[in-house]
């Protein structure tokens, strides 16, 4: 379904939440850099990059979620494009 198909308010909620993941997942990273200063104990290490990987997991998701399916999608191709650009392309005994 297109943005102009979509009610106003259904369109602002979509951004309001990638908008709230996006700052879950600064304010993680930026946590991470500030324990990686500070040089925590492992424990509190361990803590703070789990939080830091599940915020980028949950903008990933959440991401794709508002985006469509197709952004997903879309990832793959260029990914494999890439993945070509740099490595040639892939044999029969590699798939």
């Amino acid at each position: 379904m297109s943005e102009q198909t979509q009610s106003p308010r259904g369109v602002m909620v979509r951004r309001l939440l990638l908008g709230v993941a996006l700052v879950f997942a600064i304010v993680s990273w930026t946590a991470v850099g500030v324990a990686y200063v500070m040089k925590p104990s492992f424990a509190v290490w361990a803590g703070v990059v789990t939080l830091g990987a599940i915020s980028l997991e949950v903008l990933f998701w959440t991401a794709a979620g508002v985006f469509g399916w197709s952004f997903l999608a879309k990832r793959r191709e260029t990914l494999a494009r890439w993945r070509q650009r740099l490595f040639g392309p892939r044999t029969e005994r590699e798939q």
